[in-house]
């Protein structure tokens, strides 16, 4: 029994299903986590969901600063008697309702490495990443699923809304593949770390996020349809005629299905339909 383990023995805490939580208990994983992020003396550093400290004692040991989020007081508890570090802050609070722009540092952004809690990742990954100019790299552990869906390409089963969504704000690759034997609960499935280099701007301009998001939900909504069908069937708005022309415009075949647009291509058709809109507005207005 090591370390950890110890701790969630002594502690009783058990992951609860309801959370996610799949507490990492590998020290040779944790090690190799906290490694792979490079951490420096002079960096912040924020993890989402710390449980008993696992990997927060390995973080505390290089960073400046390390913003700590947990939901739960009772885990908070523990992780203030467990990793007692002067450079620590602990931060009781839901992490899908909390305020990233809190943590701000002036001339400085922030690392995040998490060991996420599975039924929340996705939406903290676009919460992450949809906050701009806070976060430089992001470091999280996450079902090897949901990952490899993240780094997907266009042409195979695993791209989607998940992977446009990453690869407009960043760069990712899994660096990392972690067995379900490292935690406690032992999940079903296999996990991974995966690195995302967060970009300065969006890597292809958008005239409006709302709207691409919108465009991206309603080309994947039915993704095994024509692009046209689905475009038709969604709540864009717009005549066969009229999505056929914005296909073109985009260089898209109205053929084509989700899965075999490039990023590049969709941002295009998003920015084509957010002018069609303008124009279709100030045409009523007049």
């Amino acid at each position: 029994m090591n370390d950890t383990e110890k701790i969630l023995s002594r502690f009783g805490v058990q992951g609860k299903r309801s959370r996610g939580q799949n507490f990492l208990i590998d020290e040779n994983i944790l090690a190799q986590i906290a490694g792979l992020a490079s951490i420096g003396p002079e960096d912040y550093l924020l993890e989402i969901g710390p449980g008993t400290g696992s990997l927060t004692k390995y973080l505390v040991k290089s960073a400046r600063k390390v913003f700590a989020v947990e939901i739960e007081r009772q885990l908070a508890e523990i992780l203030r008697r467990t990793v007692p570090a002067e450079n620590l802050e602990i931060i009781e609070a839901d992490i899908l309702r909390f305020d990233f722009n809190k943590l701000k540092i002036p001339d400085q952004k922030l690392k995040v490495v998490s060991n996420l809690p599975y039924n929340i990742s996705t939406q903290v990954i676009f919460q992450l990443l949809e906050t701009p100019g806070i976060f430089s790299e992001l470091f999280l552990t996450l079902q090897k699923e949901v990952a490899e869906r993240i780094v997907a390409h266009p042409r195979t089963r695993a791209y989607g809304i998940l992977s446009v969504i990453c690869q407009v704000h960043s760069e990712p690759e899994i660096i990392l593949r972690i067995g379900p034997e490292a935690f406690r609960p032992r999940p079903k499935v296999h996990s991974a770390l995966v690195r995302f280099k967060v970009l300065e701007r969006n890597r292809f301009p958008i005239l409006d996020y709302a709207v691409f998001k919108k465009v991206v939900k309603a080309c994947f909504g039915q993704r095994r349809k024509m692009i046209i069908n689905s475009l038709a069937g969604s709540g864009l708005n717009l005549e066969k005629e009229n999505i056929a022309q914005l296909l073109d415009q985009a260089g898209i075949r109205k053929e084509s299905r989700a899965e075999e647009i490039e990023l590049e291509r969709l941002v295009k058709l998003s920015n084509i339909y957010c002018e069609e809109m303008k124009t279709n507005a100030g045409t009523a207005g007049s």
